[in-house]
């Protein structure tokens, strides 16, 4: 039997986040705990961290710790099916206490869940550049034949070259003005004041990250 992407992303989950899905199927006749799932955005699915920033929040990245809200309220006859609810800011949930939803807040909801699952997979992006460059960086260190005032300017003019491809649809733009801003920006950090700009830089994104990482520790 060939699972489908959606089940495939289930058997993925973490034990507890199963048990958040079976919870909310529990009270219902015919939902599935995947039928919730379902319900988190597809851009996330397939990885359990994301789907733990979009449910339960992350407060280093903004996104709202969410609820399980019914559209028609129980208090006003509504069922615990899974189409009858979406994931919702807690907060705003909480506050509405036992009144139907609206279609306005429906939409602000959803307008949430776009932002907040793009600034998840904009974070989970940056993490893995940053991860991709520290590899790099290593392998270059350990050999020991590279000296870090050369390793600096590569690095730097890779990322602001892909900064600038990044702005082009084109295949000759991407490549053209990609290498344009790569050797300009590896000219320049060549130079002391350079080398002095990208070592305030580096340090303040490497402590800035290492804060987040020891929050989410703490709290987890």
């Amino acid at each position: 039997m060939t699972l489908t992407t959606l089940e495939k992303d289930y058997v993925n989950l973490t034990p507890s986040q199963k048990d958040y899905f079976e919870h909310l199927a529990s009270d219902s006749e015919n939902s599935e705990p995947i039928d919730y799932f379902e319900k988190v955005p597809a851009d996330l699915r397939s990885d359990p961290t994301m789907v733990e920033h979009y449910l339960n929040g992350d407060p280093d990245l903004g996104t709202a710790d969410r609820d399980w809200s019914h559209v028609e309220s129980k208090a006003n006859g509504g069922s615990n099916e899974a189409d009858n609810g979406f994931f919702e800011d807690q907060s705003v949930n909480r506050s509405r206490g036992a009144e139907n939803t609206t279609p306005e807040e429906v939409y602000e909801a959803d307008v949430q869940s776009e932002e907040d699952t793009e600034t998840i997979l904009e974070s989970a992006e940056q993490v893995a550049n940053m991860t991709a460059w520290g590899w790099a960086l290593e392998g270059i260190t350990t050999i020991g034949e590279v000296s870090m005032d050369f390793i600096a300017p590569v690095v730097g003019g890779g990322l602001a070259g892909k900064l600038v491809a990044d702005q082009f649809t084109t295949t000759k733009d991407k490549v053209g003005y990609g290498s344009i801003a790569t050797g300009l920006t590896v000219g320049f950090l060549c130079t002391p004041i350079g080398q002095i700009c990208v070592g305030g830089y580096v340090g303040y994104k490497v402590v800035k990250r290492g804060h987040k990482l020891i929050s989410k520790a703490i709290s987890s």
